[in-house]
């Protein structure tokens, strides 16, 4: 070991740590990407055997959808942000109803909050593309308000 190793071997330690799950992560997760890729040559084969007039590759890739957290029952994002709007006709921020959400529920994680922000921030430009409410301003800044009918 060097001179600079042994003035830090606590930092060493914990760096070569950390640095060790990492790339047990990484190896675990080029398992999964091999499984992964192995079961796209399947399908493709099937869709090849079956004639279909798409090749595999011409498919696009689709997004996974995100797991469900369990803070939120099916239609409750919605309902919080109607309810939401018709509380403030101005307009609101994903972030302000994030905070109501976040309070109603008793919680106060940032990383439980970070996720609150951006589901609603997907619902609400969900809800942009049906013209159900638009958007107001851009940016870190942007509100939102019900559709003026």
């Amino acid at each position: 070991m060097s001179e600079d190793q042994n003035q830090y071997p606590i930092a060493v330690a914990a760096l070569a740590r950390k640095r060790s799950e990492i790339a047990g992560i990484i190896a675990e997760l080029e398992k999964q990407l091999a499984a992964h890729r192995a079961d796209l040559v399947h399908l493709d084969n099937a869709l090849r055997l079956l004639n279909s007039p798409i090749p595999g590759e011409a498919i696009p890739a689709r997004k996974p959808r995100p797991k469900n957290t369990g803070y939120f029952v099916h239609g409750e994002l919605t309902r919080r942000i109607y309810e939401g709007l018709r509380d403030r006709p101005e307009g609101v921020s994903a972030a302000e109803l994030a905070d109501a959400a976040l309070a109603d529920k008793q919680l106060d994680d940032p990383a439980v909050r970070a996720t609150f922000v951006t589901r609603f921030l997907v619902r609400l430009g969900n809800m942009a593309l049906r013209g159900h409410v638009e958007r107001v301003g851009s940016g870190q800044g942007v509100r939102w308000r019900l559709t003026q009918a």
